[in-house]
């Protein structure tokens, strides 16, 4: 669930630095790696030389990553002192800036030295450099180079370990490779411990390096892997391709200069960094992160989604564009991901071919209207909960989708969280009978009027279609059909605006029948505080009771309800049972799971965590409960939509979408809601 950054090693297109510049900017690439520059290697700049260097590169719009330096690239024999001294000067340059990494090695031993011999020799320089620079909140980053210490996965690992998280480290697949070392074994090893990874490839038998995907370094398996993983890591190129004169100047000795394969081979050196920079944007694009999305609406949850993605918690896709219909706000996007393509309409969006799939985050009602364009336009869809605001609207979306043919998820990303997927599991396998009785109590959503005051269209018929049923509960809702199954029978009491000056529901009771007799009952409001979160569903065969949404607590019974209360002589006997802790695999991903399989189901066909359509399910208990309090009596579900409809332009006529108390005042983030 990683997000990839692009960088290179530049001074492989060009010694100038303005040339470097220029040919990051014209191959997609947002970050250099500084080695060689001006005729200058970046380890013996000066302070006032990497000031100015500085300048230029904000002036070219361009980061540093890393400072790809060359510190531990001596004889582990050699003079220490000096070396030391000079990365000391290093790591101001790093700060100046702003490279948070130095790349580092672990000495050579190209003379017969013993591993052994000089094992303490290696780590008592290496701890100097790297204590040095954490010190100074610079981390240094070690390379897996042929010849030294830490050239084998082995010995790279037992760095990491040693230092732990006072060092990065830095996975070269083509020095692996051409160092005899299969890479898909080292990277297994080492995964944990990637700080970021240099974009390299080699093939074994002619020991040359070849672009990215080209060779035996398992790039596009390693890269997969990486991606499962939380976090944002450089993606690093490294050329090293045909006619590159500067890197025998790089090589201590000929036995381990590079050789370039004939087969990539470049009339110029801006043509061999174009085609390495052309090969780790294919793998990425192709097989990697295929998915380009978008995302509609950066609002409150629009915007979580975003900044999930800039943190890199998303995997097999890449974020590529985003639309508001408030521009200051989609503008501000950029700051969390710079390159985002900005669009002030959907439609705009969805026209533009930057996206092949979308995050649907506007206001409820536009939820069905938006998603039926993009299945018009081609593109996959995922929408933020509730599905809609009516069945009949969210029917159409439905349709629309099934005639496209194309990938439609729901947000529920309560689906994901351990407890209600064991509560599932142990529901639906039958081991304690059928369903007799369901509670759920959910009144933990307080929200003062200073919430509702924060925005025009909150908590009105127009804006939001809704209260409590609509804008806090559309999770709970699910979770309760998608465990008990979908109830019969709804009547219910729901009480607008009893403890906030709103025209929609804040306190809510409703009473449901199930096909095989259960009853149910769901009582929700924002006025309660402390407010309670407290599930308890009746089998035939015992009680399971669900706190907080964290915690699961089963009393199994020594036998049937219905057979006890049928067969037993005893008037006042009790059934025996007892309570059991029931044991989850506390896996808990919310959001970043449901868009991640949303991006697998559309590459590989797999399981969403919640398909499209469903919405409509916990929307016609929602709908079946506002009808059954505005007529006052039982709904049998489905329910009327075309009935439903009616009533609600009632209410949104006779209903104040204008209010006089808005304050605009955003209300906090996202991480306290589901």
């Amino acid at each position: 669930m990683a997000r990839f950054l692009f960088s290179a090693f530049a001074d492989e297109a060009s010694g100038n630095i303005s040339e470097q510049i220029a040919a990051c900017k014209k191959n997609g690439i947002d970050y250099i790696e500084l080695r060689n520059c001006d005729g200058k290697n970046i380890s013996d700049f000066t302070i006032e030389e990497a000031k100015a260097l500085k300048a230029r590169l904000d002036e070219g719009g361009i980061k540093v990553s890393s400072i790809g330096s060359h510190y531990g690239k001596i004889e582990i024999t050699d003079d220490f002192a000096p070396h030391f001294e000079a990365f000391k000067n290093t790591v101001e340059v790093a700060k100046i800036l702003d490279a948070k990494y130095i790349r580092m090695f672990s000495f050579y031993f190209l003379n017969g030295e013993s591993f052994e011999e000089y094992h303490d020799e290696v780590f008592a320089r290496m701890s100097a450099m790297v204590d040095y620079a954490n010190e100074n909140g610079v981390l240094c980053c070690h390379e897996n180079e042929r010849g030294i210490y830490g050239d084998t996965p082995e010995r790279a690992l037992e760095i990491a370990e040693y230092f732990g998280d006072r060092i990065g480290n830095i996975f070269d697949p083509a020095n692996y490779i051409i160092n005899g070392n299969p890479t898909k074994p080292g990277f297994d090893a080492l995964k944990d411990k990637i700080t970021y990874m240099h974009i390299k490839d080699a093939i074994a038998a002619t020991q040359t390096v070849v672009p990215a995907g080209e060779g035996e370094g398992e790039l596009e398996y390693i890269l997969k892997e990486l991606d499962k993983k939380d976090g944002v890591y450089f993606l690093s190129v490294e050329p090293h391709l045909k006619v590159f004169d500067g890197l025998k100047s790089l090589e201590v000795s000929d036995e381990l200069a590079l050789k370039m394969d004939e087969k990539y081979s470049y009339p110029d050196n801006n043509a061999s960094f174009a085609a390495a920079c052309s090969a780790i944007h294919s793998l990425i694009e192709k097989k990697v992160q295929p998915v380009r999305l978008g995302v509609i609406g950066t609002g409150n949850m629009g915007s979580s989604h975003i900044k999930s993605y800039a943190n890199g918690s998303h995997s097999g896709l890449r974020l590529t564009a985003c639309a508001d219909i408030v521009p200051e706000r989609a503008d501000k996007m950029k700051e969390y991901v710079p390159g985002i393509k900005v669009f002030y309409t959907a439609e705009e969006l969805i026209d533009s071919g930057e996206v092949d799939a979308v995050i649907i985050a506007t206001p409820h009602y536009s939820h069905s209207p938006i998603a039926q364009y993009a299945f018009s336009k081609g593109i996959h869809v995922m929408t933020e909960k509730p599905a809609g605001v009516y069945t009949k609207q969210v029917r159409e979306m439905n349709e629309a989708a099934a005639k496209s043919g194309l990938v439609f998820g729901i947000m529920y990303n309560q689906r994901t969280n351990c407890v209600y997927r064991k509560l599932r599991e142990i529901v639906r396998s039958g081991e304690l009978g059928e369903i007799r009785r369901v509670s759920w109590i959910i009144t933990d959503w307080y929200r003062t009027q200073a919430y509702y005051n924060s925005g025009g269209w909150r908590a009105t018929w127009a804006g939001e279609g809704g209260g409590v049923l609509l804008n806090q509960c559309p999770h709970n809702l699910d979770l309760w059909q998608w465990i008990c199954g979908m109830p019969c029978k709804i009547r219910a009491v729901v009480h607008e605006g009893k403890w906030h000056n709103i025209e929609v529901e804040d306190d809510v009771t409703i009473y449901a029948e199930y096909p095989n007799g259960a009853t149910g009952t769901f009582i929700t409001s924002t006025g309660d505080c402390p407010g309670t979160n407290r599930l308890e569903i009746t089998l035939d065969g015992g009680k399971i009771i669900c706190d907080n949404g964290s915690k699961l607590s089963l009393y199994r019974l020594k036998g049937r309800l219905s057979d006890h209360i049928m067969n037993s002589p005893e008037g006042f006997g009790k059934l025996e049972g007892e309570w059991e802790e029931v044991e989850t695999d506390g896996r808990n991903r919310q959001h970043v799971e449901v868009v991640s399989k949303f991006a697998s189901a559309i590459t590989n066909g797999t399981e969403l965590v919640a398909r499209g359509e469903e919405g409509i399910n916990g929307l016609n208990i929602s709908n079946a409960a506002h009808l059954s309090s505005w007529l006052g009596k039982e709904i049998t579900l489905p329910v009327d939509e075309d009935l439903y409809y009616s009533m609600l332009q009632e209410k949104i006529k006779a209903g104040n979408a204008e209010k006089e108390t808005v304050t605009g005042a955003v209300q906090g983030d996202m991480s306290s809601t589901f």
